[in-house]
């Protein structure tokens, strides 16, 4: 498997272990200083994002990625795309569309997401 798609697989089960709420998954794909920031612009870290899933906070029944693209530049990967998510967190049910950047740190042989940016869409 090319770098570029070991970097595509590791987003795709990012992705399938959120709308799964599959915690063990999220702890592998995390990195422990993970940082991020929501389509609000407030900051999220691991500990908050695991937490938020395994209290049962966020529930999605809907996670459809395109436009995906990748790079990969030395130990650091990119993934780009668009996000379409339904779901609930909390009593609050969400539907949006967002465009996202992800950074991977290519660590213990494996990708780890080290940073995120979400940005809200009209739709």
């Amino acid at each position: 498997m090319s770098t570029e798609a070991s970097l595509l697989d590791a987003a795709g089960r990012l992705a399938q272990a959120e709308q799964q709420g599959d915690i063990s998954a999220l702890e592998q794909l995390l990195a422990p200083d993970y940082q991020g920031y929501d389509p609000s612009g407030r900051p999220q870290d691991r500990a908050g994002v695991l937490r938020g899933y395994a209290e049962g906070g966020v529930r999605m029944t809907t996670l459809r990625q395109s436009g995906l693209r990748v790079r990969v530049l030395g130990d650091t990967g990119l993934v780009a795309g668009i996000n379409a998510l339904r779901g609930q967190q909390g009593a609050e049910h969400f539907d949006l569309l967002l465009r996202f950047l992800d950074v991977y740190a290519w660590r213990e042989d494996r990708w780890q997401l080290v940073a995120s940016q979400d940005t809200r869409l009209p739709g």
